[in-house]
C-alpha cells in the first residue's frame, strides 16, 4: 500500500467513526442497502424476478442499493417489472440507471444487490434473492459471473455499463450502535485494494464484446452532510465536516481506480456541491451551507419530523442528480 492510500484510508476510517457515535441507522456508508425505514433490509427484495434477455440495445446497471435505486418509501414493494414482459426486473423506477437509459433510449438491464459488497459481488451475493436471480438467469453465483455472463450472451448490445461499488463494506464493522475502528480501518483499505481486480475484470470483458459501449463508474455524495441539520448544532456540524473530510480522500482513491482502466467517472460528489458552501439555503428554519441544503433536498437525512428516521439513501431527486452526473461523463 503506498503511504498517500495509506493516509486516505485513515481519513475514512477517521470520518466514519466520528459519524458512528450517532444511532445505528446513520453508520452506513452513502451506498448501504440497509433501508432506513421499519422494514427489514430483506423483505424487500424477498422475490426478485428473472430478467427478461432484451433484443435491443440496453443499460447494465452493477451494484448495490444505489445501482437498484431504492428508496425507504418502497417499504416491502418489489421494483416493478416491464409491461411488455412480466419476467424483466427493471429496479425502482426512479433508479439513476433507470434514468440514465431513459434518457438515452436504451433498455434496462438492473443486476444490483442491496448490501453488496467488494466482497460479495465476486462470491457470495449480500442478498438471498440475488443468489436466486443470479443462479436462475445466468447459472452464475455472484453478481461479478453475472455481469460476465450477460456481456458475453449480448455482444454488440450493450451501450453503457454504470457501476458503484465499495461503501457497503464497511457496515460488517457495526456492533451495538458503534464501529470498530480496527475493523472500520481494515475495510477502507480492503476496498482500495480489492475493487481494481473488480473494474479491470468487468472493463476487459467489455472491450471484448462492446469495444464501443463505454463504462461509467461513481463516486460518492455525502449524506452525513444532513447531520448539521438533524442533529444540528455543533456536535451535528463536526460530524457532517468529518464525514465531508473522510468521503474526500475515498473518493480520491475511487477515481484513480477508475481511471488506471480508463473507466470514465460520473462526479456525483460535485453534482451534489459537496464541497460548495455558498450561496447559503434556509432547510426547516435553519440557514445552512449550499452542500448541506442539496443533501436535505435530495435524501433523506433531514425529515422535519423527529419521529421519521433518518436515511442516507435518495429521493427521486436525488437519484435524478446522480443520473446528471452519469450523462454528464458521456457528453449528455
Amino acid at each position: 500500500m503506498t503511504p498517500r492510500l495509506a493516509r486516505r484510508a485513515l481519513l475514512l476510517a477517521a470520518g466514519l467513526l466520528s459519524a458512528s457515535a450517532l444511532a445505528p441507522a446513520l453508520a452506513a456508508p452513502p451506498a448501504s442497502a440497509t433501508p432506513r425505514s421499519s422494514a427489514p433490509a430483506r423483505s424487500v427484495w424477498t422475490a426478485r424476478p428473472q430478467p427478461h434477455q432484451p433484443s435491443g440495445r440496453f443499460v447494465l446497471a452493477l451494484g448495490d442499493s444505489l445501482a437498484a435505486g431504492y428508496q425507504p418509501v418502497y417499504g416491502h414493494q418489489l421494483p416493478p417489472l416491464d409491461p411488455a414482459d412480466h419476467r424483466r426486473d427493471q429496479g425502482y423506477p426512479h433508479s439513476y440507471a433507470a434514468v440514465v437509459a431513459k434518457r438515452l433510449g436504451l433498455g434496462l438491464m438492473d443486476l444490483g444487490c442491496p448490501g453488496e459488497t467488494t466482497v460479495s459481488f465476486s462470491t457470495h451475493p449480500a442478498m438471498g434473492p440475488c443468489t436466486t436471480l443470479y443462479r436462475t438467469a445466468f447459472s452464475a453465483p455472484n453478481q461479478m459471473a453475472a455481469a460476465l455472463a450477460v456481456i458475453a450472451r449480448h455482444p454488440g448490445k450493450i451501450a453503457l455499463v454504470t457501476f458503484d461499488l465499495g461503501a457497503n463494506d464497511v457496515d460488517g464493522c457495526l456492533s451495538g450502535g458503534s464501529l470498530n475502528d480496527t475493523c472500520v480501518l481494515k475495510q477502507a483499505v480492503a476496498v482500495i485494494e480489492r475493487l481494481p481486480k473488480i473494474v479491470t475484470t468487468i472493463h476487459a470483458a467489455l472491450e471484448k464484446a462492446d469495444p464501443r459501449a463505454p463504462m461509467v463508474a461513481m463516486d460518492y455524495y455525502d449524506p452525513f452532510l444532513g447531520l448539521a441539520v438533524r442533529p444540528g448544532g455543533a456536535k451535528g456540524l463536526a460530524l457532517a465536516t468529518a464525514s465531508l473530510g473522510a468521503l474526500e480522500g475515498f473518493n480520491a482513491e475511487l477515481r484513480s481506480v477508475y481511471g488506471h482502466d480508463h473507466v470514465r467517472v460520473a462526479h456525483v460528489a460535485s453534482a451534489f456541491a459537496s464541497t460548495g458552501t455558498f450561496p447559503p439555503s434556509r432547510v426547516d428554519g435553519k440557514i445552512v451551507p449550499k452542500n448541506v441544503a442539496i443533501v436535505c433536498q435530495h435524501t433523506y437525512m433531514c425529515p422535519s419530523s423527529p419521529k421519521v428516521s433518518q436515511d442516507i439513501h435518495p429521493n427521486d431527486a436525488g437519484y435524478a442528480l446522480i443520473a446528471s452526473a452519469f450523462l454528464k461523463a458521456l457528453g449528455r
